[in-house]
């Protein structure tokens, strides 16, 4: 405190906000879609961990180390400790980049915030109901830093989900261990002092395999900051406003208004977007329209002679590998992740592998894609994220559609069904079907279960995977 008096800081107001939040005060909509995405968290989390190398070195090198068992690693045979567990299940849940996201906040809050508050509700004994109440605090606390800080924070090169991560994660933390209000203000001070991420992994086809690093740390630095501030552990107060502080950091421009106003008033987990292309988001919109355009033409992809692409300014930053050498690069190339769909018809977890990115077919019409940024496009955004994709055929005939908002933004949503089938063909590829639909249906009762339920199915022992770590 400064003089013994309290301070109405912003990590004070966040906090008194934070550990006011109860299950019983959730609006029905909020938790079902927290359960919505849970179950889309844990699906690409155990693709991630079956099809990508680096969470599974990650997973491999942690449960080689051993500790304490406190928390579930998915897929390992055995717990492992818990900021250790967040770690691993933060990077294995953003290894395919189809993990959910937040547009105007421009960051990935369920691959920190799920497996932080999963870990502490481990640590903690906690009940279901207390582990859905931390998420939605720790999504509301990272996303309304994120849009705080943004877009100036995203032009100067910083990935969003790691600066803003260690709040949310360490906000959903505080609030299941149930801290007091002071103590839950330490854990954000002390959760400012550890973000780190940097946007070159967007730019690189190979650099871009390091990209799950950024959440996973962003997830254990949050669950630390709330362990240590729940051992009496004193941190900077002013650690957003001071003048050396965060927002002065991170960004040139700050909303200040985003980080408190109106609190608790409409939960920013509702407009969480759910992705259904293994790639980042920027990409989907204009793999939608291309789609649209080969179904409203019924044309097959051979016949296909090139395809121009008119979207926003930041799908050519943040999407914009030209020629994609490896499967992580794939995922950040726009002209890649269109080809692959209009050809595959797909553009799922199991589509970006090493034999599509080696396919001549797929490359060729890559390189015959054109993206141009468009005036009309970048006006919009980031009100609408969209793209125009014009398909031209061997005859010379063009077949043009537009799409504003890829499918999953709140304003064309996902249903529950569409992510359960999301949820099973990733799941499935690392679970027996049998397995894939337990999981699926003790995630979509979650408020009605114990943890232990859920965590069983999770640990290796609970027959989940042939192969284990």
């Amino acid at each position: 405190m400064n003089d013994g008096t309290k301070m109405n800081t912003i990590s004070a107001q966040l906090a008194r906000f934070g550990q006011g939040m109860r299950f019983a005060d959730l609006p029905p909509e909020s938790v079902s879609q927290t359960k919505k995405l849970v179950l889309d968290f844990v699906g690409v989390s155990l693709a991630g961990l079956k099809t990508m190398a680096l969470p599974r070195r990650l997973a491999e090198y942690f449960v080689e180390l051993g500790g304490k068992p406190e928390a579930t690693v998915f897929g390992a045979k055995q717990k492992l400790p818990a900021v250790n567990a967040a770690f691993v299940n933060a990077a294995c849940g953003h290894a395919l980049d189809m993990d959910d996201g937040h547009r105007f906040a421009a960051l990935h809050p369920g691959t920190v915030v799920i497996p932080a508050a999963l870990a502490a509700a481990e640590l903690h004994h906690a009940t279901t109901r207390q582990l859905i109440a931390g998420i939605t605090v720790g999504y509301e606390v990272m996303i309304r830093v994120g849009m705080a800080i943004n877009p100036s924070s995203l032009n100067r090169g910083f990935h969003a989900t790691g600066i803003t991560g260690p709040f949310g994660a360490a906000a959903a933390a505080a609030n299941i261990f149930g801290l007091d209000v002071e103590s839950a203000e330490a854990a954000l001070g002390l959760a400012g002092l550890g973000g780190a991420g940097l946007l070159q992994v967007n730019h690189e086809s190979e650099g871009s395999q390091a990209k799950p690093l950024t959440p996973a740390r962003a997830a254990m630095s949050g669950l630390l900051s709330a362990v240590l501030a729940s051992r009496g552990t004193k941190a900077p107060q002013q650690i957003f406003e001071g003048s050396d502080g965060f927002l002065k950091a991170f960004s040139d421009k700050v909303d200040v208004e985003r980080l408190t106003h109106g609190l608790g008033e409409d939960l920013e987990i509702n407009r969480a977007y759910i992705k259904f292309y293994s790639a980042c988001r920027h990409a989907h919109p204009a793999v939608d329209a291309a789609l649209e355009a080969k179904r409203e033409a019924r044309m097959e992809a051979e016949r296909i002679r090139s395809v121009r692409i008119e979207t926003y300014p930041a799908v050519l930053r943040l999407a914009g590998i030209p020629h994609a050498t490896s499967v992580s690069g794939a995922r950040f190339s726009t002209s890649f992740s269109v080809a692959l769909a209009l050809v595959r018809g797909k553009a799922g977890a199991s589509e970006y592998c090493d034999e599509n990115v080696r396919d001549q077919e797929i490359q060729g019409l890559a390189s015959r894609i054109e993206i141009v940024a468009s005036e009309r496009w970048e006006k919009l955004y980031p009100q609408k994220r969209g793209a125009t994709v014009t398909l031209f055929d061997e005859d010379g005939q063009s077949h043009l559609a537009e799409v504003e908002l890829a499918k999953g933004e709140p304003e064309n949503p996902a249903s529950m069904e569409e992510v359960y089938e999301k949820f099973r063909r990733n799941a499935g590829l690392c679970l027996p079907c049998e397995e894939t639909e337990s999981l699926g249906r003790v995630i979509t009762r979650l408020e009605l279960i114990e943890l232990d339920e859920l965590t069983g199915l999770l640990l290796a022992g609970g027959g989940l995977a042939e192969e284990r770590i």
